[in-house]
């Protein structure tokens, strides 16, 4: 159901971090990750349009030159 994943979205904030695997980081892993969280954060809060997580943290890699932009959505 595609309302029950964009309420699961929402679940995501600055108080909530991601646990498990993130034991295995190294320090600048982690201070990338960090990094990313806090930049999608922003864009999701800055935005007019209610970016999902996972707009916002593509969005956030591509700024952070972590990801290559992706041609969706243009003509």
């Amino acid at each position: 159901m595609p309302e029950t994943e964009a309420h699961s979205d929402d679940h995501w904030g600055p108080t909530r971090r991601p646990r498990g695997r993130l034991r295995d980081l190294t320090p600048e892993q982690l201070a990338l990750a960090d990094d990313l969280h806090t930049r999608a954060l922003a864009l999701r809060a800055a935005s007019e349009d209610g970016l999902s997580i996972r707009e916002a943290v593509h969005l956030a890699a591509v700024q952070l030159g972590l990801e290559a932009p992706s041609a969706e959505g243009e003509s």
